[in-house]
Protein backbone atom coordinates (compact mmCIF):
# COMPACT_ATOMS: atom_id res chain seq x y z
CA UNK A 1 0.00 0.00 0.00
CA UNK A 2 0.88 3.51 -0.34
CA UNK A 3 0.54 6.14 2.66
CA UNK A 4 -1.56 8.71 1.58
CA UNK A 5 1.13 11.32 3.21
CA UNK A 6 4.19 10.21 0.69
CA UNK A 7 0.78 10.61 -2.19
CA UNK A 8 -0.23 13.79 -1.30
CA UNK A 9 3.36 15.10 -1.01
CA UNK A 10 4.13 12.90 -4.96
CA UNK A 11 0.99 14.63 -6.67
CA UNK A 12 3.34 16.22 -8.27
CA UNK A 13 5.06 13.29 -9.44
CA UNK A 14 2.85 10.68 -8.74
CA UNK A 15 0.62 9.55 -11.74
CA UNK A 16 -0.52 6.30 -13.19
CA UNK A 17 -2.50 4.79 -15.63
CA UNK A 18 -6.28 4.30 -15.53
CA UNK A 19 -8.62 2.14 -17.08
CA UNK A 20 -12.33 2.35 -18.26
CA UNK A 21 -15.28 2.39 -20.55
CA UNK A 22 -17.62 4.01 -22.30
CA UNK A 23 -19.64 7.24 -23.32
CA UNK A 24 -20.66 10.40 -21.63
CA UNK A 25 -23.95 11.73 -21.03
CA UNK A 26 -27.15 9.88 -19.36
CA UNK A 27 -27.45 7.94 -16.47
CA UNK A 28 -27.87 3.78 -15.90
CA UNK A 29 -29.40 2.60 -12.95
CA UNK A 30 -26.61 1.23 -10.55
CA UNK A 31 -27.35 -2.72 -9.41
CA UNK A 32 -29.03 -2.35 -5.85
CA UNK A 33 -27.31 -3.44 -2.38
CA UNK A 34 -28.72 -6.27 -1.15
CA UNK A 35 -32.45 -5.34 0.12
CA UNK A 36 -32.30 -1.74 -1.50
CA UNK A 37 -34.01 -0.24 -5.08
CA UNK A 38 -32.34 0.57 -7.81
CA UNK A 39 -30.27 3.68 -7.95
CA UNK A 40 -29.26 6.05 -10.73
CA UNK A 41 -26.09 8.50 -10.66
CA UNK A 42 -26.55 11.56 -12.40
CA UNK A 43 -24.42 12.52 -15.59
CA UNK A 44 -21.53 14.31 -14.54
CA UNK A 45 -21.75 18.54 -14.95
CA UNK A 46 -18.11 18.90 -16.47
CA UNK A 47 -16.28 22.12 -15.95
CA UNK A 48 -12.70 23.23 -15.41
CA UNK A 49 -10.42 21.69 -12.34
CA UNK A 50 -9.42 23.61 -9.74
CA UNK A 51 -5.94 22.38 -8.69
CA UNK A 52 -3.95 25.81 -8.10
CA UNK A 53 -2.35 25.31 -11.89
CA UNK A 54 -3.25 25.09 -15.26
CA UNK A 55 -4.78 21.18 -15.99
CA UNK A 56 -5.93 19.83 -19.44
CA UNK A 57 -8.70 17.90 -17.53
CA UNK A 58 -12.24 18.55 -17.26
CA UNK A 59 -13.21 17.94 -13.28
CA UNK A 60 -17.06 17.26 -11.99
CA UNK A 61 -18.14 15.96 -8.44
CA UNK A 62 -21.25 13.34 -8.76
CA UNK A 63 -23.19 12.29 -5.54
CA UNK A 64 -23.67 9.17 -4.24
CA UNK A 65 -25.51 7.39 -0.95
CA UNK A 66 -23.75 7.96 1.84
CA UNK A 67 -25.09 4.81 3.17
CA UNK A 68 -25.36 1.80 0.20
CA UNK A 69 -27.79 0.20 2.49
CA UNK A 70 -30.29 3.41 2.46
CA UNK A 71 -29.22 4.77 -1.27
CA UNK A 72 -32.81 7.10 -0.90
CA UNK A 73 -31.03 8.49 2.39
CA UNK A 74 -28.49 11.52 3.08
CA UNK A 75 -25.92 11.77 0.03
CA UNK A 76 -22.21 12.73 0.14
CA UNK A 77 -20.26 13.83 -3.03
CA UNK A 78 -17.47 12.52 -5.56
CA UNK A 79 -14.92 14.28 -7.29
CA UNK A 80 -14.03 13.19 -10.69
CA UNK A 81 -11.06 14.42 -13.28
CA UNK A 82 -11.09 13.32 -16.95
CA UNK A 83 -9.02 13.38 -20.31
CA UNK A 84 -10.90 12.64 -23.12
CA UNK A 85 -9.67 10.35 -25.36
CA UNK A 86 -7.32 12.24 -28.41
CA UNK A 87 -7.84 9.40 -30.71
CA UNK A 88 -12.17 9.59 -30.60
CA UNK A 89 -12.70 7.96 -33.54
CA UNK A 90 -10.74 4.33 -32.21
CA UNK A 91 -12.30 5.47 -28.48
CA UNK A 92 -12.46 1.77 -26.64
CA UNK A 93 -14.44 3.89 -23.32
CA UNK A 94 -13.53 4.98 -19.91
CA UNK A 95 -10.48 4.13 -18.01
CA UNK A 96 -10.94 4.10 -13.93
CA UNK A 97 -8.12 5.08 -11.68
CA UNK A 98 -6.98 4.65 -8.61
CA UNK A 99 -3.28 5.04 -7.34
CA UNK A 100 -3.37 3.39 -3.98
CA UNK A 101 -3.30 4.53 -0.30
CA UNK A 102 -5.96 4.11 1.20
CA UNK A 103 -6.37 7.95 0.84
CA UNK A 104 -4.93 8.28 -2.69
CA UNK A 105 -6.16 11.40 -4.65
CA UNK A 106 -6.81 10.02 -7.87
CA UNK A 107 -8.42 13.00 -9.46
CA UNK A 108 -5.88 15.50 -9.14
CA UNK A 109 -3.15 12.37 -10.01
CA UNK A 110 -4.86 12.69 -13.37
CA UNK A 111 -5.83 16.18 -13.76
CA UNK A 112 -2.55 17.55 -12.61
CA UNK A 113 -0.09 14.86 -14.18
CA UNK A 114 -1.99 12.55 -16.08
CA UNK A 115 -0.75 13.58 -19.58
CA UNK A 116 2.44 14.00 -18.76
CA UNK A 117 2.88 9.94 -17.13
CA UNK A 118 0.66 8.02 -18.61
CA UNK A 119 1.27 6.23 -21.71
CA UNK A 120 0.37 7.40 -25.26
CA UNK A 121 -1.61 4.92 -25.93
CA UNK A 122 -3.97 4.79 -22.90
CA UNK A 123 -4.43 8.39 -23.67
CA UNK A 124 -5.18 7.70 -27.43
CA UNK A 125 -8.18 4.99 -26.84
CA UNK A 126 -9.73 5.60 -23.47
CA UNK A 127 -11.34 8.87 -21.17
CA UNK A 128 -9.15 8.69 -18.39
CA UNK A 129 -11.26 8.80 -15.29
CA UNK A 130 -9.10 9.60 -11.82
CA UNK A 131 -11.84 9.48 -8.51
CA UNK A 132 -11.34 10.63 -4.82
CA UNK A 133 -12.95 8.19 -2.77
CA UNK A 134 -15.32 8.78 -0.54
CA UNK A 135 -13.43 10.03 2.47
CA UNK A 136 -10.83 11.28 0.73
CA UNK A 137 -9.54 14.37 -0.94
CA UNK A 138 -11.84 16.34 -2.69
CA UNK A 139 -14.49 14.50 -1.61
CA UNK A 140 -16.46 14.65 1.14
CA UNK A 141 -13.86 14.30 3.17
CA UNK A 142 -12.52 12.43 6.33
CA UNK A 143 -11.12 15.07 8.79
CA UNK A 144 -9.00 14.08 11.77
CA UNK A 145 -6.86 16.23 14.20
CA UNK A 146 -2.81 16.01 14.36
CA UNK A 147 -0.76 13.87 13.95
CA UNK A 148 -1.93 9.94 13.89
CA UNK A 149 0.98 8.50 15.57
CA UNK A 150 2.36 10.88 18.44
CA UNK A 151 6.13 11.21 18.53
CA UNK A 152 5.51 11.07 22.57
CA UNK A 153 4.11 7.21 22.34
CA UNK A 154 6.56 4.00 21.61
CA UNK A 155 5.86 2.80 17.95
CA UNK A 156 7.06 -0.69 19.03
CA UNK A 157 5.92 -1.32 22.82
CA UNK A 158 8.07 -2.90 25.23
CA UNK A 159 5.69 -2.80 28.25
CA UNK A 160 2.22 -3.14 29.13
CA UNK A 161 2.17 0.24 30.13
CA UNK A 162 3.26 1.48 26.71
CA UNK A 163 0.69 -0.66 24.55
CA UNK A 164 -2.22 1.06 26.75
CA UNK A 165 -0.74 4.31 25.67
CA UNK A 166 -1.16 3.08 21.94
CA UNK A 167 -4.43 2.36 22.19
CA UNK A 168 -5.15 5.43 24.04
CA UNK A 169 -3.43 7.25 21.50
CA UNK A 170 -5.61 5.06 18.78
CA UNK A 171 -9.13 5.69 20.46
CA UNK A 172 -7.95 9.55 20.64
CA UNK A 173 -7.31 9.59 16.70
CA UNK A 174 -10.38 8.05 16.02
CA UNK A 175 -12.49 9.78 17.64
CA UNK A 176 -10.75 13.40 16.59
CA UNK A 177 -11.97 11.91 13.04
CA UNK A 178 -15.59 11.15 13.48
CA UNK A 179 -16.13 14.87 15.20
CA UNK A 180 -14.15 16.58 12.74
CA UNK A 181 -15.71 14.67 9.66
CA UNK A 182 -19.67 14.78 8.47
CA UNK A 183 -22.14 12.78 10.55
CA UNK A 184 -21.54 9.27 10.53
CA UNK A 185 -19.13 9.32 7.28
CA UNK A 186 -16.72 7.22 9.39
CA UNK A 187 -18.74 4.85 9.58
CA UNK A 188 -19.06 4.18 5.66
CA UNK A 189 -15.48 4.58 4.13
CA UNK A 190 -15.15 0.74 3.96
CA UNK A 191 -13.47 -0.63 0.65
CA UNK A 192 -17.33 -2.41 -0.50
CA UNK A 193 -19.12 1.50 -0.36
CA UNK A 194 -16.29 2.84 -2.58
CA UNK A 195 -16.54 -0.08 -4.68
CA UNK A 196 -20.28 0.69 -5.28
CA UNK A 197 -18.92 3.82 -5.37
CA UNK A 198 -16.87 3.23 -8.59
CA UNK A 199 -20.38 1.43 -9.98
CA UNK A 200 -21.76 4.81 -9.42
CA UNK A 201 -19.30 6.47 -11.48
CA UNK A 202 -19.54 3.76 -13.99
CA UNK A 203 -23.82 4.49 -14.53
CA UNK A 204 -22.87 8.55 -14.75
CA UNK A 205 -20.18 7.86 -17.51
CA UNK A 206 -23.46 6.06 -19.38
CA UNK A 207 -20.76 2.37 -19.46
CA UNK A 208 -22.22 -1.25 -19.99
CA UNK A 209 -18.17 -2.12 -18.83
CA UNK A 210 -15.30 -0.19 -17.38
CA UNK A 211 -11.61 -0.70 -17.50
CA UNK A 212 -9.74 -0.18 -14.39
CA UNK A 213 -5.95 0.29 -13.43
CA UNK A 214 -5.35 -0.20 -9.46
CA UNK A 215 -1.88 0.08 -7.84
CA UNK A 216 -1.60 -0.82 -4.42
CA UNK A 217 -4.55 -0.60 -2.19
CA UNK A 218 -6.02 0.49 -5.81
CA UNK A 219 -5.74 -3.70 -6.62
CA UNK A 220 -8.14 -4.22 -3.22
CA UNK A 221 -10.57 -1.92 -4.66
CA UNK A 222 -10.56 -3.63 -7.74
CA UNK A 223 -10.74 -6.99 -6.82
CA UNK A 224 -13.76 -5.70 -4.38
CA UNK A 225 -15.62 -4.17 -7.71
CA UNK A 226 -14.63 -7.47 -9.84
CA UNK A 227 -16.59 -9.50 -7.01
CA UNK A 228 -19.45 -7.88 -7.03
CA UNK A 229 -19.54 -6.96 -10.22
CA UNK A 230 -17.66 -9.35 -12.31
CA UNK A 231 -19.50 -8.82 -15.47
CA UNK A 232 -19.53 -4.78 -15.76
CA UNK A 233 -15.34 -5.26 -15.91
CA UNK A 234 -13.86 -4.59 -19.54
CA UNK A 235 -10.38 -5.34 -18.82
CA UNK A 236 -8.95 -4.50 -15.06
CA UNK A 237 -5.12 -4.32 -14.06
CA UNK A 238 -4.54 -5.09 -10.41
CA UNK A 239 -0.58 -4.12 -9.72
CA UNK A 240 1.02 -4.13 -6.39
CA UNK A 241 -1.73 -6.42 -4.44
CA UNK A 242 -3.35 -6.13 -1.56
CA UNK A 243 -4.42 -9.79 -0.21
CA UNK A 244 -7.61 -9.12 1.99
CA UNK A 245 -7.40 -13.20 2.93
CA UNK A 246 -3.98 -13.27 4.76
CA UNK A 247 -5.20 -11.58 7.96
CA UNK A 248 -3.60 -9.50 10.55
CA UNK A 249 -1.22 -11.98 11.54
CA UNK A 250 0.54 -13.13 7.81
CA UNK A 251 0.08 -9.40 7.14
CA UNK A 252 2.66 -8.41 9.61
CA UNK A 253 5.36 -11.39 8.64
CA UNK A 254 5.25 -11.16 5.28
CA UNK A 255 5.35 -7.55 4.75
CA UNK A 256 8.45 -7.18 7.67
CA UNK A 257 10.07 -10.23 6.07
CA UNK A 258 9.82 -8.04 2.51
CA UNK A 259 11.18 -4.97 3.60
CA UNK A 260 13.97 -6.65 5.54
CA UNK A 261 14.94 -8.22 2.38
CA UNK A 262 14.51 -5.10 -0.13
CA UNK A 263 16.46 -2.97 3.09
CA UNK A 264 18.98 -5.91 2.78
CA UNK A 265 19.48 -4.82 -1.17
CA UNK A 266 19.14 -1.08 -0.54
CA UNK A 267 22.17 -1.41 1.88
CA UNK A 268 23.87 -3.17 -1.10
CA UNK A 269 23.40 -0.86 -3.84
CA UNK A 270 23.90 2.09 -1.58
CA UNK A 271 27.67 1.01 -0.21
CA UNK A 272 28.37 0.32 -4.20
CA UNK A 273 26.83 3.07 -5.52
CA UNK A 274 28.61 6.73 -6.49
CA UNK A 275 25.17 8.01 -5.84
CA UNK A 276 24.46 7.17 -2.90
CA UNK A 277 25.60 9.36 -0.12
CA UNK A 278 26.76 6.62 2.20
CA UNK A 279 28.65 5.29 -0.75
CA UNK A 280 31.51 2.65 0.40
CA UNK A 281 30.31 2.54 3.40
CA UNK A 282 29.14 -0.12 5.28
CA UNK A 283 25.11 0.68 5.13
CA UNK A 284 23.96 -1.33 7.41
CA UNK A 285 26.43 -0.95 10.43
CA UNK A 286 25.72 2.83 9.76
CA UNK A 287 21.76 2.15 9.90
CA UNK A 288 22.28 0.29 13.03
CA UNK A 289 24.63 2.46 14.70
CA UNK A 290 22.01 5.15 14.02
CA UNK A 291 19.31 3.52 15.97
CA UNK A 292 21.08 2.39 18.81
CA UNK A 293 22.60 6.17 18.89
CA UNK A 294 18.87 7.67 18.68
CA UNK A 295 17.70 5.20 21.07
CA UNK A 296 20.41 7.06 23.66
CA UNK A 297 18.84 10.43 22.70
CA UNK A 298 16.49 11.46 19.81
CA UNK A 299 18.56 13.36 17.09
CA UNK A 300 17.61 16.37 15.99
CA UNK A 301 15.47 17.32 13.17
CA UNK A 302 15.77 21.15 13.22
CA UNK A 303 14.22 21.89 9.76
CA UNK A 304 11.51 19.31 9.71
CA UNK A 305 8.60 20.85 7.88
CA UNK A 306 5.84 19.32 9.86
CA UNK A 307 7.43 16.09 11.32
CA UNK A 308 8.91 15.78 14.78
CA UNK A 309 11.57 18.01 15.94
CA UNK A 310 13.70 14.85 17.61
CA UNK A 311 13.74 11.65 15.77
CA UNK A 312 14.03 8.35 18.63
CA UNK A 313 15.09 4.94 16.80
CA UNK A 314 10.76 3.89 16.21
CA UNK A 315 10.46 6.90 14.13
CA UNK A 316 13.62 6.00 11.88
CA UNK A 317 12.56 2.72 11.91
CA UNK A 318 8.91 4.22 10.40
CA UNK A 319 10.39 5.67 7.71
CA UNK A 320 11.47 2.96 5.61
CA UNK A 321 8.17 1.80 4.58
CA UNK A 322 8.25 5.34 2.44
CA UNK A 323 11.46 5.63 1.03
CA UNK A 324 12.27 2.08 0.15
CA UNK A 325 9.32 1.99 -2.10
CA UNK A 326 10.86 3.34 -5.49
CA UNK A 327 13.61 1.26 -6.58
CA UNK A 328 16.75 2.22 -8.67
CA UNK A 329 14.57 1.03 -11.40
CA UNK A 330 12.14 3.13 -11.11
CA UNK A 331 11.75 5.17 -14.23
CA UNK A 332 7.99 6.47 -14.17
CA UNK A 333 9.27 8.71 -10.92
CA UNK A 334 12.61 8.95 -9.52
CA UNK A 335 13.82 5.94 -7.46
CA UNK A 336 13.32 7.17 -3.08
CA UNK A 337 16.90 4.70 -2.07
CA UNK A 338 18.83 7.99 -3.00
CA UNK A 339 16.75 10.00 -0.48
CA UNK A 340 16.81 7.55 2.04
CA UNK A 341 20.67 7.36 1.99
CA UNK A 342 21.05 11.17 2.26
CA UNK A 343 18.65 11.12 4.82
CA UNK A 344 20.63 8.78 6.75
CA UNK A 345 23.58 10.38 6.24
CA UNK A 346 22.50 13.29 6.97
CA UNK A 347 20.94 12.28 10.66
CA UNK A 348 24.40 10.80 11.57
CA UNK A 349 25.56 14.32 10.80
CA UNK A 350 23.16 15.34 13.98
CA UNK A 351 20.41 16.59 11.50
CA UNK A 352 17.71 14.05 11.43
CA UNK A 353 15.05 16.40 9.51
CA UNK A 354 14.80 14.54 6.37
CA UNK A 355 13.86 11.55 8.27
CA UNK A 356 11.37 13.23 10.20
CA UNK A 357 9.44 14.31 7.24
CA UNK A 358 9.30 10.62 5.95
CA UNK A 359 8.63 8.71 9.05
CA UNK A 360 4.96 7.35 9.61
CA UNK A 361 5.44 8.81 12.82
CA UNK A 362 4.21 12.76 13.74
CA UNK A 363 2.26 12.61 10.56
CA UNK A 364 -1.76 12.60 9.58
CA UNK A 365 -3.47 9.77 8.61
CA UNK A 366 -7.00 10.35 8.15
CA UNK A 367 -8.49 8.90 4.82
CA UNK A 368 -5.61 5.65 5.30
CA UNK A 369 -6.74 5.18 8.86
CA UNK A 370 -10.64 5.48 8.37
CA UNK A 371 -10.29 3.24 5.40
CA UNK A 372 -7.80 0.84 7.02
CA UNK A 373 -9.62 0.16 9.87
CA UNK A 374 -12.48 -1.22 8.51
CA UNK A 375 -10.66 -3.60 6.18
CA UNK A 376 -7.18 -4.88 7.85
CA UNK A 377 -8.50 -4.46 11.46
CA UNK A 378 -5.72 -5.75 13.60
CA UNK A 379 -7.70 -8.15 16.43
CA UNK A 380 -5.01 -7.60 19.04
CA UNK A 381 -5.79 -9.50 22.18
CA UNK A 382 -3.68 -7.29 24.39
CA UNK A 383 -0.04 -6.85 24.98
CA UNK A 384 1.31 -9.82 25.07
CA UNK A 385 -0.16 -10.70 21.46
CA UNK A 386 1.59 -7.43 20.31
CA UNK A 387 4.53 -8.76 21.93
CA UNK A 388 4.40 -11.60 20.49
CA UNK A 389 3.86 -10.13 17.06
CA UNK A 390 6.93 -7.93 17.46
CA UNK A 391 9.03 -11.28 18.35
CA UNK A 392 8.15 -13.06 15.41
CA UNK A 393 8.82 -10.24 13.17
CA UNK A 394 11.91 -9.06 14.41
CA UNK A 395 13.11 -12.93 14.31
CA UNK A 396 11.89 -12.13 10.37
CA UNK A 397 14.16 -8.61 10.19
CA UNK A 398 16.74 -8.08 12.50
CA UNK A 399 17.74 -5.09 11.20
CA UNK A 400 14.49 -3.70 10.57
CA UNK A 401 12.22 -5.31 13.22
CA UNK A 402 8.43 -4.92 12.89
CA UNK A 403 8.49 -1.71 10.65
CA UNK A 404 6.05 -1.96 8.12
CA UNK A 405 3.03 -0.56 6.78
CA UNK A 406 1.61 -3.77 8.01
CA UNK A 407 2.51 -2.59 11.93
CA UNK A 408 1.39 0.96 11.43
CA UNK A 409 -2.13 -0.27 10.70
CA UNK A 410 -1.81 -1.88 13.72
CA UNK A 411 -0.82 0.56 15.46
CA UNK A 412 -3.60 3.15 13.86
CA UNK A 413 -6.38 0.73 14.21
CA UNK A 414 -5.81 -0.70 18.00
CA UNK A 415 -8.36 0.79 19.56
CA UNK A 416 -10.47 2.51 16.60
CA UNK A 417 -13.99 3.39 17.78
CA UNK A 418 -15.89 2.42 15.06
CA UNK A 419 -16.19 -1.61 14.03
CA UNK A 420 -14.62 -3.01 10.99
CA UNK A 421 -17.52 -3.14 8.39
CA UNK A 422 -15.12 -5.14 5.86
CA UNK A 423 -13.06 -7.03 7.78
CA UNK A 424 -10.13 -9.66 6.68
CA UNK A 425 -11.97 -12.07 3.92
CA UNK A 426 -11.13 -14.23 1.16
CA UNK A 427 -12.29 -12.07 -2.17
CA UNK A 428 -13.41 -14.82 -4.57
CA UNK A 429 -14.02 -13.24 -8.43
CA UNK A 430 -15.87 -15.65 -10.69
CA UNK A 431 -17.41 -14.47 -13.74
CA UNK A 432 -15.18 -11.13 -14.90
CA UNK A 433 -13.54 -11.87 -18.09
CA UNK A 434 -9.31 -12.13 -17.44
CA UNK A 435 -8.12 -10.18 -14.91
CA UNK A 436 -4.60 -9.15 -15.12
CA UNK A 437 -2.71 -9.31 -11.26
CA UNK A 438 0.96 -7.94 -11.08
CA UNK A 439 3.53 -7.56 -8.74
CA UNK A 440 7.29 -6.88 -8.82
CA UNK A 441 9.78 -10.05 -7.82
CA UNK A 442 10.28 -8.04 -4.39
CA UNK A 443 7.87 -5.54 -3.30
CA UNK A 444 8.90 -3.82 0.26
CA UNK A 445 5.16 -2.98 0.66
CA UNK A 446 2.92 -5.48 -1.21
CA UNK A 447 5.28 -9.20 -1.17
CA UNK A 448 4.76 -11.06 -4.54
CA UNK A 449 2.96 -13.94 -1.89
CA UNK A 450 0.07 -11.31 -1.90
CA UNK A 451 0.04 -10.76 -5.92
CA UNK A 452 0.05 -14.94 -6.04
CA UNK A 453 -2.94 -15.46 -3.41
CA UNK A 454 -5.24 -12.45 -5.42
CA UNK A 455 -4.37 -14.25 -8.79
CA UNK A 456 -5.67 -17.82 -6.89
CA UNK A 457 -8.99 -15.63 -6.07
CA UNK A 458 -10.04 -14.49 -9.45
CA UNK A 459 -10.75 -17.06 -11.53
CA UNK A 460 -9.23 -17.00 -15.25
CA UNK A 461 -6.86 -14.58 -14.17
CA UNK A 462 -3.32 -13.88 -15.41
CA UNK A 463 -0.15 -13.02 -13.19
CA UNK A 464 2.44 -10.81 -14.60
CA UNK A 465 6.04 -10.61 -12.27
CA UNK A 466 8.59 -8.05 -12.96
CA UNK A 467 11.81 -9.20 -11.90
CA UNK A 468 13.06 -6.37 -10.14
CA UNK A 469 12.94 -4.68 -6.59
CA UNK A 470 10.42 -1.66 -5.95
CA UNK A 471 6.69 -1.41 -5.10
CA UNK A 472 4.28 -1.64 -8.12
CA UNK A 473 5.53 -3.23 -11.29
CA UNK A 474 3.79 -0.20 -13.19
CA UNK A 475 6.20 2.35 -10.97
CA UNK A 476 9.27 0.40 -11.52
CA UNK A 477 8.96 -1.65 -14.52
CA UNK A 478 9.26 -0.02 -18.32
CA UNK A 479 8.33 -3.70 -19.79
CA UNK A 480 5.76 -4.05 -16.94
CA UNK A 481 3.65 -0.80 -18.27
CA UNK A 482 3.40 -1.71 -22.08
CA UNK A 483 2.62 -4.96 -20.96
CA UNK A 484 -0.21 -3.88 -18.80
CA UNK A 485 -1.43 -1.45 -21.40
CA UNK A 486 -1.24 -3.55 -24.19
CA UNK A 487 -3.61 -5.65 -22.16
CA UNK A 488 -5.96 -3.30 -21.27
CA UNK A 489 -6.46 -2.31 -24.85
CA UNK A 490 -6.97 -5.55 -26.14
CA UNK A 491 -8.19 -7.67 -23.71
CA UNK A 492 -5.32 -10.20 -24.10
CA UNK A 493 -3.44 -11.51 -21.26
CA UNK A 494 0.13 -10.91 -21.72
CA UNK A 495 2.30 -14.22 -23.49
CA UNK A 496 4.68 -13.95 -20.80
CA UNK A 497 4.12 -14.14 -16.78
CA UNK A 498 7.66 -11.92 -16.47
CA UNK A 499 8.96 -8.62 -17.05
CA UNK A 500 12.41 -6.91 -16.69
CA UNK A 501 13.19 -3.53 -15.85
Amino acid sequence: MMRSRWMARGVAGLAAVAAGAGALGGSVAAAAPPGGAPWAAAAPQWGECAYGEPSPAECADIQVPLSWADPDGPKISLRLSRLPAQDREHRLGSMLFNPGGPGGPGAAVIALRGRQQMPADLQRRFDIVGFDPRGVGDSTPVTCAGAALSPDVAVFPRSKAQFTAIKRQSAAYGASCAAGSRPDLLAHVDTVSAARDMDAIRTALGEQRISFLGLSYGSFLGQTYARLYPRRVRTMVLDGAVDHAVGPYAFLDQESSALSKVFGQFARWCGTTASCALHGQDVTAVWDGLLARAARTPIPAPHAAGGPTTVNADAIRMVLPNLLLLGPTSSLLPSTWPELGRALAEARAGDASLLADNSSVGQPQDAYAAVGCHDFPPRLRGYGDAAARLRKARALAPHTGGASEAWLMTLLCADWPVPPANPWTRERVVGAPPILVASTRDDPSTPLVWAQGMHRQIDGSGLLVADLTGHTAYFNSACARRAETDYLITGRLPASGHCGA
